[in-house]
């Protein structure tokens, strides 16, 4: 169910740049580097798709049991772009996807990487303040926080970590939601790394964990609160199922591997006969 109200029938997403036909219910999802940067042509296709000869096991796997192998078509020239074609249903569900597509007014998109960038997100609101000005529905605050050793048995003797942030915490690994409690402002005589830094912002914050937080990590329920931590410590992120590959007119389109496709693969078609 939509903001507005309205019902949208539900929608596979990983379709694209993942091999299929559909008259199947199998998708192939590649996962060889680079495999996502071959573009379609179908007037200028100089590679194609095969399976490798004696594919049934791959060695050093356990799961993958099938390969397929991208060969030349014909001599291509060093500094010359890939090409593959995608197969005519690719084609035209791409032509169509093109001819039909308007923006959709409910999805009113913001992009977090937008917001931490912009100066006019460089002061973050307090819980407070976003009771009357708000941030989108789509964003929310994160905070690099990570425990240190011996954190556990500090934070029970101490509802709050007062002291100086430590700036290795500063890493995609420790991010996690926070909620922005306070906010005040440092003196203009105080100093990092020998340069005066007028009009800086340090936070107290309510830190939560993240549901893949290893065990070691998550903080003690009522132990989360934490003070002085610097701006470049919090961002902007994107909920879950609000980012562009949720978008509900998206492009999803699966490559057809053409004459490749197994025909005991094609469940779909068998069921459409009996």
């Amino acid at each position: 169910e939509r903001q507005d109200g309205t019902v949208e029938k539900a929608t596979q997403l990983l379709l694209n740049y993942c091999y299929g036909h559909a008259n199947s219910s199998t998708l192939l999802f590649p996962y060889s580097n680079g495999v996502n940067m071959v573009n379609h042509h179908s007037a200028k296709a100089n590679v194609k798709l095969r399976w490798r000869e004696g594919s049934e096991l791959i060695p050093h796997s356990l799961n993958a049991k099938y390969m397929l192998e991208m060969v030349a078509l014909r001599d291509i020239s060093k500094g010359e772009e890939i090409y593959l074609d995608y197969g005519s249903e690719w084609e035209e569900a791409w032509k169509t996807h093109v001819d039909n597509w308007r923006p959709d007014p409910v999805d009113v998109k913001h992009y977090a990487h937008k917001m931490n960038t912009d100066a006019y997100f460089s002061v973050i609101r307090t819980l407070e303040e976003q009771q009357t000005n708000p941030y989108p529905d789509s964003i929310f605050t994160s905070c690099y926080y990570k425990l240190e050793p011996n954190a556990i048995d500090k934070l029970k003797t101490t509802k709050q970590s007062v002291g100086t942030y430590n700036p290795s915490m500063i890493a995609p690994r420790n991010l996690r939601p926070c909620l922005v409690i306070q906010r005040r402002e440092l003196p203009a005589s105080s100093s990092r790394e020998g340069k005066e830094v007028h009009n800086a912002m340090v936070y107290t914050v309510h830190v939560l964990n993240r549901p893949t937080l290893d065990a070691a990590q998550r903080i003690p329920r009522g132990h989360r609160h934490f003070v002085n931590v610097p701006r470049n410590a919090i961002l902007f992120s994107e909920k879950t199922y609000t980012s562009d590959q949720h978008l509900v007119n998206a492009f999803r389109k699966e490559i057809g591997l053409g004459d490749a496709f197994p025909e005991q693969w094609k469940d779909h078609s068998k069921t459409a006969t009996t």
